[in-house]
């Protein structure tokens, strides 16, 4: 037996009313079509039970209207909001976002006869939606949590988005239902790389982008992506949860030792970051707590979900942890202090002595020069790489040689390993914000490694970049040169290893 649909159509217009209930009814005979001419008549609706859909062409009780709908949703998260109106611009998309619009259609001869077909898919979509998954999907896309969130089905479709959501992109729902995530990418060319992510992934996975605004505002997020109860693999269901950092990662790098980018407010910086995503996750975790201890969650099947829930929030608040850590290196920390490199390299050593042993890895380490560098963050750079020779070495005993290199005006600290290696056009990649190139199952880790051992560098005047040869092998150097030589080296003249 079909399911009956309840649907409130709010119009002043008695005949756009019959008109419109007519052609509902023509594309669907089991249908409950419930008639409003105020948003008075409406709240009696809801009242009376669950309702599918609301159409309305709002006029000036736009505002109004809304606030309707967010109340309808409170009672019955899966219901629609779609706008019905004379003109596509009023009210406004900008007006829209923010306001959960799932869809928009035009009066008119055209708008009568495809409006009932658009809106029946998507009532029919979202039932299947929900049999997927009965119940996780309420609390976060109905605005419970202040993450942005958006589901995405098999090859990155947007599926369902928050209110959190569409004020990032500031862009209405009904502009973002069914489009494609990797076309809200600001990465030229890399199109088919996020699709295939999300099409052929098994893993939960991070990473960081530039997104495209409707208002054309600089926008990177670092963001999550965890299949829903292995459904990546199966029903390809993905939760994605958004982080703002543009804020943070716009900041101009720094040009020596504990200097800041001029104008760059960092303690305002921190504590945006703190306070607009540390509340959200805590709340997020809280909530994922309650829902696995809640005597109303039923089965195995909901109680796994509610883990995930649990387990997002974790690898979320690993990645903020990381763009804190960005902020120290931006603030600077210590001041530099005059110290031998090979000192530096043994406290490394040191901190990752139980992974050393492990993996039985050799390390060959020549005499390196005496630098005037911030000392914890150095050992932090020499830490990553090292960590990461460990980490990727594929099947063989990591073989692993640390060594300086001088020629003119130029240092570099090369480290060098032997393992699985980096294909060319993944060399730039590699050094941004939880950017990685393997799922969590084969290497884990939430990648920022790199990038703060990047901005550390950069802090100190210099650079750091890869050459590498698929399963041969990978060469980090680290190099100074030009004025970022005479600000580390520690006695004014050449250094040699």
């Amino acid at each position: 037996m079909n399911y009956k649909y309840r649907i409130v159509i709010f119009d002043e217009h008695p005949h756009d009313r019959g008109l419109l209930a007519l052609a509902l009814r023509s594309a669907e005979a089991q249908l409950e079509i419930l008639e409003a001419s105020t948003p008075l008549e409406i709240a009696h609706h809801v009242s009376s039970g669950a309702i599918d859909a609301l159409i309305a062409d709002p006029a000036s009780s736009f505002g109004e209207v809304a606030g309707l709908a967010a109340e309808l949703r409170k009672r019955s998260p899966q219901s629609l909001f779609w706008l019905f109106t004379g003109s596509s611009e009023i009210p406004t998309a900008a007006e829209c976002v923010g306001l959960g619009v799932d869809g928009r259609t035009t009066k008119g001869s055209a708008g009568f006869l495809a409006m009932p077909t658009a809106l029946l898919d998507r009532l029919r979509a979202q039932r299947e939606l929900r049999a997927q998954f009965p119940w996780e999907g309420d609390s976060v896309f109905s605005g419970t949590f202040d993450l942005s969130a958006c589901l995405l089905g098999k090859g990155g479709a947007i599926r369902a988005v928050n209110r959190a959501f569409e004020e990032m992109l500031e862009r209405p729902r009904y502009e973002l239902l069914e489009l494609g995530f990797d076309q809200l990418l600001n990465e030229p060319g890399r199109e088919d790389d996020w699709r295939r992510r999300f099409l052929v992934g098994h893993d939960a996975w991070e990473a960081a982008a530039s997104l495209r605004t409707a208002s054309g505002r600089p926008l990177t997020a670092a963001f999550s992506a965890n299949p829903l109860a292995d459904a990546g693999a199966q029903q390809g269901l993905w939760a994605v949860c958004l982080m703002d950092v543009t804020r943070l990662l716009s900041a101009a790098p720094a040009v020596g030792p504990a200097v800041a980018a001029p104008g760059v407010d960092l303690d305002q910086i921190l504590y945006a970051i703190s306070h607009d995503l540390q509340a959200p996750l805590n709340s997020l975790s809280s909530q994922a707590r309650t829902l696995g201890e809640s005597e109303a969650v039923q089965g195995e099947e909901a109680r796994e979900a509610a883990r995930e829930i649990g387990t997002l929030a974790a690898r979320m608040q690993l990645m903020l942890d990381g763009i804190l850590q960005v902020a120290d290196v931006r603030r600077g920390g210590d001041e530099p202090e005059v110290v031998g490199l090979d000192a530096i390299l043994q406290d490394a050593m040191d901190n990752l002595r139980s992974e050393v042993e492990a993996t039985a890895a050799t390390i060959e380490r020549e005499g390196l020069p005496t630098l005037r560098v911030n000392r914890q963050q150095m050992v932090q750079v020499l830490q990553n790489l090292l960590a990461n020779a460990l980490k990727f070495k594929g099947d063989r005993i990591p073989r692993i040689r640390v060594h300086a290199e001088e020629s003119d005006e130029t240092l570099r600290i090369v480290v060098e390993d032997n393992g699985i290696g980096i294909e060319a056009r993944e060399l730039e990649r590699i050094f941004g914000m939880f950017q990685r190139l393997h799922t969590e199952r084969e290497y884990p880790g939430i990648g920022v490694g790199l990038a703060i051992s990047r901005q550390i560098v950069r802090a100190h005047g210099g650079d750091i970049t890869v050459d590498s040869t698929p399963g041969r092998g990978s060469r980090f150097t680290i190099e100074f040169k030009g004025a970022a030589l005479r600000s580390v080296n520690s006695t004014g003249n050449r250094v040699a290893g």
